[in-house]
């Protein structure tokens, strides 16, 4: 029995691929049929919240099908055949791109798109869109409005102290990194906050905070107050001077917030550095030891170089979240008191959707900054990740 030649193993196979073609023509026909009215006469479902599972799952049947039916029709092909080792990674991230590009890359150009808008978000009866091309004026007002400058300023603010995440982890896992007895309860207690919700941490904290009967108004007691017997008879606490209020001072609750985003953030920077810590060469630690290098020339010039790709993905984590905080001020303050701790991400909500303002493009306008700052670092960080590999070659 004599094998197939180079060119027949290379050729394209007909057959799968007009089925997987027909399949996937008879799919995309399928998914512009089965919409939502459609799906209600063809199941004869009344109502209109009914019909909105099944039609789920049969478009997601559907679409699993397309996709594997232009898998088949891919790996069908020639060209594929010749150059699978090329083409083969693209296939394997192609849904991913594209879920990305749906998901992530659409919307940023929408928003964008909606910035040069007047919008409430809603559309008329018929549903026909209901904005209005305004231009640059949503930029115009942006940069008059002294709620947004306040916004800005508090992002800065969250830049410059959620820094303090990366040295502080570093310190820990410095700490942690000892082969002591019962040294794991310490790395699960000091990790356990970065497992919590960030919800659940801006709850914990705003308890804390609370003068009445927070635990800082516990400890303030302790100094500064005195229990007295009232003209009732009844036992009160006498404070000279009261406990503050942290998150109802203008000057504090931004600074309040971000002391409670560092709790998490330093335990994730701690992790990081302690998988670094692990991965640290043992030869060149005996080497400097050799050299008379310890404490901190040790750290310095033997530890902390090893530790460059865990502190660069530390700080790129750190500002990221830093620049689109946001979780925090909605559960501690919701922006307040009178707007002084807002940052964008949070601005841009409330003018949005938030308190029923209805400000879709002025948001959207708001958003657009926020990206573009944000990109600015992202570009960096990616650059210099690109130096590295190319350094590393």
């Amino acid at each position: 029995m004599t094998s197939p030649s180079v060119s027949d193993r290379f050729a394209t196979s007909k057959t799968r691929a007009l089925v997987a073609a027909v399949v996937i023509a008879l799919c995309l026909y399928a998914l512009q049929f089965v919409t939502i009215d459609g799906m209600q006469s063809l199941l004869d479902v009344t109502r209109q919240s009914a019909a909105r599972v099944p039609t789920f799952f049969v478009r997601i049947t559907l679409l699993l099908c397309a996709l594997a039916a232009a898998f088949i029709f891919i790996t069908s092909l020639s060209f594929y055949k010749r150059n699978k080792v090329a083409v083969a990674p693209w296939l394997f991230l192609f849904v991913g791109l594209v879920l990305f590009m749906i998901y992530v890359i659409v919307p940023i150009f929408q928003s964008i798109s909606y910035s040069f808008t007047r919008w409430d978000g809603l559309y008329d009866i018929n549903g026909v869109w209901t904005g209005k091309w305004v231009g640059f004026h949503n930029y115009k007002l942006l940069f008059q409005d002294p709620n947004f400058y306040t916004s800005l300023k508090n992002n800065l603010w969250w830049l410059v102290l959620f820094m303090l995440a990366v040295p502080i982890g570093l310190f820990i896992a410095l700490f942690l990194n000892q082969t002591v007895t019962g040294i794991r309860i310490y790395k699960s207690l000091f990790f356990f906050p970065f497992v919590i919700s960030q919800v659940v941490v801006g709850l914990i904290f705003a308890w804390a905070y609370n003068p009445e009967f927070g635990l800082l108004s516990e400890i303030w007691s302790w100094f500064f107050c005195e229990t007295k017997t009232n003209i009732v008879g009844n036992l009160t606490r006498v404070c000279s001077p009261e406990p503050p209020s942290i998150l109802g001072d203008e000057n504090t609750a931004t600074f309040g917030i971000i002391a409670a985003g560092l709790w998490p953030q330093i335990a994730y920077c701690m992790i990081l550095y302690l998988t670094g810590l692990n991965n640290i060469s043992s030869d060149q630690i005996e080497a400097g030891r050799l050299d008379g290098a310890k404490g901190w020339k040790m750290l310095r010039h033997v530890i902390l170089p090893q530790l460059k790709p865990a502190t660069f993905i530390a700080i790129v984590v750190t500002v990221i979240g830093a620049l689109r905080s946001f979780d925090m001020i909605a559960t501690m303050t919701q922006g307040g008191p009178f707007g002084s701790s807002n940052v964008l991400a949070y601005y841009m909500y409330d003018q949005a959707v938030g308190e029923g303002v209805g400000r879709y493009g002025y948001g959207s306008a708001i958003a657009t900054v926020l990206f573009l700052i944000m990109l600015v670092y992202i570009s960096y960080f990616l650059w210099r990740m690109y130096q590295d590999e190319v350094e590393a070659r």
